[in-house]
């Protein structure tokens, strides 16, 4: 059976729990204790929120570097094709 590659669904999710979670996080404490009265539950809370932070945190950022690299490669190639036939002349 073939690789599966389920990137984009993962980012997906990352994008929708990070949409959610920033829902939820205008929860205070009081409202916290009422929908999660046990302590290890608001922790366990805590920790999920933590992980998809840092999730779309990591997403974001290879989002822009892919982004930059984009650019980056297409000022290079412009580059070449303007002075490539310079440079072949001076070299010639």
């Amino acid at each position: 059976m073939g690789k599966y590659d389920f990137t984009n669904e993962a980012e997906e999710t990352t994008r929708e729990l990070a949409d959610e979670i920033n829902r939820l996080g205008a929860l205070d404490e009081e409202k916290l204790n009422k929908l999660l009265p046990e302590r290890a539950d608001q922790e366990e809370l805590e920790k999920l929120i933590d992980a998809v932070n840092q999730a779309t945190n990591e997403n974001e950022k290879k989002a822009v570097i892919v982004e930059r690299l984009g650019i980056a490669s297409e000022i290079v190639k412009d580059a070449v094709a303007k002075y490539a036939p310079k440079l072949i002349d001076l070299a010639t």
